[in-house]
């Protein structure tokens, strides 16, 4: 019984936290309508509905990511503070090494993290690839996360798994 009103607390509180990056990055946009995006996201062309023939990052190390279409990238969103995001990315490390797979973690808590404490998380995981920060609701409408700890893989451009709290199997079976 316990376990389960834990559950829903944090399903609550991870609800209201989505929701308040929400509501901040429209206000952004809207108080900054005629300025460039500040996202981390510097490029994303659109196909149809369908998915994106490109997207580049800035990482938070200052680097800009290009994404390879031609591989399947690994979009984990996750917050410091998520604990399940942890098992999470350590799961994710079993494939950082595979050919043809890109894996990137997407912060979606910029009012909370900083370089600061996702080196912390990355220490914690054992993580090697690159981190960006959203500063704005772009990914997170995009792809129509509505809770921490979802990956989504794309592949040519298009959204080929969408999962939160996927298992070690579930993420096999994509990236194989």
């Amino acid at each position: 019984m316990n376990k389960w009103i834990l559950l829903l607390g944090l399903f609550v509180i991870v609800g209201i936290g989505i929701s308040a990056v929400n509501a901040i990055g429209r206000q952004n946009q809207v108080a900054n309508a005629s300025a460039p995006s500040t996202t981390s996201l510097s490029q994303a062309t659109a196909n149809g509905n369908l998915g994106f023939q490109s997207l580049s990052f800035h990482t938070v190390s200052g680097h800009v990511l290009h994404v390879n279409p031609n591989e399947k990238t690994v979009l984990h969103f996750m917050t410091s503070t998520c604990a399940s995001c942890v098992p999470t990315e350590q799961t994710l490390t079993k494939f950082s090494n595979m050919p043809g797979v890109q894996i990137i973690s997407v912060d979606i808590n910029p009012q909370n993290d900083n370089l600061n404490t996702i080196q912390q998380f990355k220490r914690a995981s054992h993580s090697n690839w690159p981190y960006v920060m959203e500063t704005t609701p772009y990914l997170i409408d995009k792809f129509h996360i509505t809770e921490l700890d979802t990956v989504v893989i794309l592949y040519h451009g298009h959204v080929i798994f969408n999962k939160v709290l996927p298992s070690y199997t579930q993420l096999k079976k994509v990236l194989a």
